[in-house]
């Protein structure tokens, strides 16, 4: 099923759903094609955090290694302001800890595909602006072990692989 989505600026987006892919107790939105189903930041929080945990151990690397720190705020940052430059990730990333939740954590309000968008903008512009280079193969491995994780939170490293890459788990994570 494919939903058109329109934005207050004048975009569109086109979201590919599934309804086979809903569980019971999955918050949807009502659409004219049909309900697409919502995440709420806390569940994208997660997601991200534990892709990127993954991602560092499957490298054999510190999860507090600047990289991912920066990669979090950048993809929490552009969830709710997609356009945000980099000077308000780097606010966002010297605010206190307790600065980042918000009342409407838990409220789901975001589409896969705004999830997705603000996952792989934030590693660009992460990679881009702390490392001075573009995403590399651990930075996908993060993009696509967070996506999974945010649709099956109990997914593993050979999950993640399986679903997205056509390559073995031994392959991939040499590429690390």
């Amino acid at each position: 099923m494919t939903i058109l989505e329109t934005f207050a600026d004048g975009r569109i987006q086109v979201v590919d759903f599934d309804p086979g892919t809903l569980r019971p107790g999955d918050i949807t939105a009502a659409t004219e094609t049909g309900p697409v189903k919502l995440y709420s930041r806390a569940q994208v929080r997660t997601a991200i955090n534990d892709g990127a945990t993954m991602a560092a151990d499957e490298a054999h690397v510190s999860s507090y290694a600047d990289r991912f720190a920066w990669t979090i705020t950048a993809v929490m940052t552009l969830l709710d302001q997609p356009s945000a430059p980099w000077a308000a990730v780097k606010n966002q990333h010297y605010k206190a800890t307790v600065d980042l939740v918000v009342a409407d954590d838990e409220v789901p309000q975001y589409t896969r595909d705004q999830v997705s968008q603000a996952v792989n903008n934030g590693i660009d512009l992460a990679a881009q602006h702390e490392r001075r280079t573009v995403a590399d193969d651990l930075d996908n491995l993060i993009v696509n072990a967070a996506l999974t994780l945010l649709d099956d939170p109990e997914a593993d490293f050979y999950k993640v692989v399986t679903e997205c890459y056509s390559e073995s788990p031994r392959i991939v994570r040499s590429w690390l």
